[in-house]
């Protein structure tokens, strides 16, 4: 059996270090009859809902100016307008003129192109994380063992927890 609470409770009562007894007394729950009703409305008004804020994602443009937005690349964005430059004051033209320049930012391009792919498939993988939350969750509420959307958890519900259920919350055990 375990007590649920969220990052604000944990803030307020340090519950990973203190004893089991003493986070129920904190949170003001009896762990033979779990929360009545209305607290659990008053808990969910303060607290909001068990789930993980909704992630807009990143625009592609935003992606792509990120990856320009590093001291090294600004640095090789201007050794290759210097580059430039001092080829046509040497005189260079044509395909001399861009060799180094165009190289450098070559690199860039594909530096861009690697993190923009590395960006979005790290945003794929954590919304494909979001598969593994509960989706119940048995608690004791007035008394009673109850089954409910893993969604409707509060802060101070006592869960219970079996061998090779996912966890549907951050719990103290």
């Amino acid at each position: 059996v375990s007590v649920g609470f969220d990052a604000l409770s944990l803030m307020e009562i340090d519950a990973h270090a203190l004893p089991a007894d003493e986070v129920l007394a904190a949170l003001g729950v009896d762990a033979n009859v779990g929360l009545s009703e209305s607290e659990v409305i008053r808990r969910r008004a303060k607290h909001g809902r068990n789930e993980l804020a909704p992630d807009e994602g990143t625009p592609f443009w935003k992606l792509v100016l990120k990856q320009f937005d590093d001291l090294l690349v600004k640095i090789l964005l201007l050794a290759a307008v210097v580059s430039f430059v001092l080829a046509i004051v040497d005189g260079a033209s044509g395909f001399e003129a861009f060799v180094e320049p165009g190289v450098i930012l070559l690199i860039l391009v594909l530096n861009a192109v690697v993190g923009v792919v590395t960006e979005t498939n790290a945003e794929k993988a954590i919304e494909e994380l979001k598969a593994y939350e509960a989706d119940v969750a048995t608690c004791l509420r007035n008394g009673r063992l109850v089954i409910l959307p893993a969604t409707d958890l509060v802060p101070g519900d006592v869960v219970e927890v079996s061998v090779g259920a996912k966890v549907p919350a951050d719990l103290r055990i």
